[in-house]
């Protein structure tokens, strides 16, 4: 940060608070209700409306709410476009109001639909976020599809200009009238027709930067690697000898994880074996790049977008039962009440016994002996019931630690023979999924714990104690359901840091952990009631948003004061940093293994990994939220397509967000939409408590209702639905 911008921040601080410090972002907010006026510039992100006007969304460190930014003031700028703001009062109630002084744009590529008229051309973006119709010059049109084409999915570029702007006055001549467009392009790709499946997968994908081809010199470098001979050596604990297994779903083909379990006296002795990904891929080589490039696989409905190339992902790493395979394991003892006591982390060898799937252990688990599958797992069934009774232990810690068990209500999209989808289910997770769940987190608690005591490089999995105002908003949700909500639902009921939502003080494990069975026994009331899923979903999208960095702090979601991601490496690429930083120490120095407690590492070894590891916390968050933007993204196209042939049939739905222009809702086969607040003559919106008041009912979250199905647009994956009249 400049000198300059810090000094305008410290006299803004001085101008709204009388040079009294600033404690949150509330305080600042009611000092602005006394003001009318402001010689103050501040620097944020351009949100545009589509109406106009826009807002500013200030930099975190202002601690400012959105600035309302009139439609002359905008300077064209475009949504996403960093902007500087100068501040010329409020607008109304808790609105500040202000003028954009500097853009520095960003936005060079939209994805639409392209129009072509008679005698003119345009392309709707699929993101209402731009709010403008992009005006295509008829040559530019013609270079790249004759004059009859018409709604073709395209990628749209700037015409004569670096970056969209709304800054031009387009008005295009005909025989009719015509309409006014304010930003120009040309095309820039054409993925097909946009009424097809393919033409919008393929889009989605482009437009979030997902890389769907391995270039040649990273497959070849996959296919020389993964063609080594796995043998003994001397770094590596041989346990070809004990029972391990791998649990996963049916068709997973990349099995990154093992577990064993053992007893030591009282103690239980969990081995959780991962897939030494960090031994084939090392830094700085050409697959070790792509995967930094990459971040994560992308799991899409009928497809997988992997990491790493196949030699590698469901050859070379994958801990497929009966071969031999190089591992990093994990042995977790556990006291008796399931106590963490010691992590020791090494290199091993191992030979999986058994390929688990969830739905044969769920079986299993609920008919012992008697099931189907027992035959199958007779070898190991004696430890997996041991498994199962260390599974009950470590769940019912986690609760009392204040971990946020969120069901999130995932739908499962089923499609014919085709890749038509034909249904929409709920994912249920049985006993299978969420023991491995619990495994893998004292896994991942352990080599955290390791490597900070040892100050050794780490990308930690952090998560931000929740938004006052988004946790109020969940509460304002909760109780119009008619659920407890007494310990959040007013401010002075919420833990003092977090009503104070003070930015430079920690919140407690204590705190963290009363305020997580608050909210987990409104859930437990939810489930009671019948509509767990809906308010899961929703406490979920009002949490703070986890990242990767390179500083450890707590993971509220966790109640946890440190964490990180050591057991997914082949499809998660913060877990190979770690692997990487491990593996680096124990090749370096030639530990036998790493032990919190078994002093200090030699740190120079991982010298140059601590110098990217802030630059890979960044790019793994990004990539992380690219491939969430994806999956979204082609979740809502094929719920578009299984809806286009229902217009007109009723629906049961559930309200679970309300904005100015309507609310969205959620029927029971988890397909979304929206009912515009148009449709009724007389809808009134109350923005603070998120209620739509029409025809003498009042709409608030968690409502049901009967809507029609209006209108599918695949193009843009929107669903929207009107009333049922009576």
């Amino acid at each position: 940060m400049s000198n300059r911008i810090k000094t305008k921040k410290q006299d803004f601080r001085k101008i709204v608070t009388g040079d009294r410090k600033v404690k949150n972002a509330r305080r600042r907010r009611h000092d602005f209700k006394n003001k009318t006026s402001f010689d103050v510039t501040v620097e944020g992100t351009f949100a545009y409306s589509g109406r106009g006007f826009g807002f500013c969304i200030p930099d975190e460190d202002y601690g400012l709410p959105d600035i309302f930014i009139p439609p002359r003031m905008t300077m064209g700028a475009m949504s996403g476009d960093r902007i500087k703001v100068k501040l010329g009062g409020r607008a109304e109630g808790e609105k500040i109001e202000g003028e954009v002084a500097d853009v520095e744009f960003a936005c060079d590529s939209i994805i639409g639909t392209l129009h072509r008229k008679r005698g003119y051309s345009y392309v709707v973006p699929d993101s209402k976020r731009f709010g403008v119709t992009i005006y295509i010059p008829e040559t530019a049109a013609d270079a790249v599809c004759d004059a009859n084409s018409d709604l073709l999915k395209v990628e749209v570029r700037p015409y004569e200009e670096e970056f969209f702007t709304r800054t031009r006055s387009i008005s295009v001549r005909g025989p009719y009238d015509m309409p006014y467009f304010d930003t120009m392009g040309e095309i820039a790709n054409v993925f097909g027709s946009a009424l097809t499946k393919d033409a919008n997968y393929a889009a989605i994908l482009y437009s979030n930067g997902i890389r769907t081809e391995f270039p040649e010199a990273v497959l070849r470098h996959a296919d020389e690697v993964s063609a080594e001979k796995i043998a003994p050596v001397e770094n590596r604990v041989d346990l070809r000898d004990k029972l391990i297994l791998t649990i996963d779903g049916a068709g997973a083909k990349d099995l990154d994880d093992a577990i064993s379990l053992e007893r030591d006296g009282g103690n239980w002795v969990l081995g959780v074996h991962i897939a030494d990904v960090s031994h084939y891929v090392r830094q700085n080589t050409p697959t070790e790049y792509e995967a930094r490039e990459r971040g994560t696989s992308v799991y899409f409905t009928d497809k997988v977008v992997p990491m790493l190339p196949e030699s590698l992902s469901n050859g070379a790493c994958s801990l497929n039962a009966g071969t031999d395979k190089y591992a990093l394991s994990a042995e977790i003892t556990l006291a008796p009440d399931g106590r963490r006591v010691r992590t020791k982390i090494f290199k091993s060898l191992i030979r999986s016994t058994v390929r688990g799937v969830y739905d044969e252990v769920n079986a299993l688990f609920a008919d012992g002996e008697a099931s189907v599958y027992y035959d199958k797992y007779r070898e190991v069934y004696p430890m997996l019931t041991e498994m199962h009774e260390l599974y009950r232990i470590l769940a019912e810690n986690s609760r009392e630690r204040g971990v946020m068990e969120l069901e999130d209500s995932e739908a499962v999209i089923l499609l014919d023979g085709e890749g038509k989808p034909v249904d929409i289910v709920r994912r249920e997770r049985g006993d299978g999924e969420k023991l491995i769940e619990q495994f893998m987190l004292q896994a991942n608690y352990g080599v955290a714990e390791t490597l900070k005591t040892l100050g050794l490089p780490c990308l930690y999995r952090t998560h931000d104690k929740p938004d006052r105002e988004k946790m109020q908003a969940f509460a304002v949700f909760a109780h119009n359901l008619g659920l407890d909500t007494r310990g959040i639902y007013t401010d002075e009921k919420l833990p003092k840091r977090l009503r104070d939502d003070e930015d430079d003080a920690p919140v407690s494990m204590k705190e963290i952990a009363a305020l997580s069975a608050k909210l987990m026994d409104i859930l437990d009331e939810a489930d009671e009631r019948g509509i767990g899923g809906i308010v899961s979903t929703v406490l979920l999208r009002s949490m703070m948003k986890a990242k990767y960095q390179s500083v450890c702090a707590p993971h509220f979601g966790l109640g946890a004061p440190v964490y990180c991601h050591f057991t997914s490496p082949i499809r998660r690429y913060p877990d190979l940093f770690v692997h990487t930083v491990i593996t680096t120490v124990l090749e370096k120095t030639g530990l036998p293994y790493l032990d919190r407690f078994s002093g200090d590492a030699d740190k120079t070894c991982v010298g140059e990994l601590a110098s990217a590891a802030y630059d890979r916390g960044v790019s793994s968050s990004d990539a992380e939220l690219r491939a969430q933007t994806a999956e979204r993204d082609i979740t809502d196209l094929y719920m578009a397509i299984y809806m286009s042939d229902k217009l007109g049939q009723e629906f049961d739905v559930t309200v679970c967000s309300v904005i100015r222009s309507g609310m969205f809702v959620q029927c029971d086969n988890l397909v979304e939409g929206f009912i515009p607040a148009a449709c009724w003559k007389d809808a009134k919106v109350n923005d603070e408590f998120m209620t739509l008041a029409a025809d003498g009912v009042v709409y608030t979250l968690g409502s049901r209702l009967t809507a029609v199905l209006y209108d599918v647009d695949i193009a843009a994956g929107k669903i929207t639905f009107e009333p049922k009249r009576d």
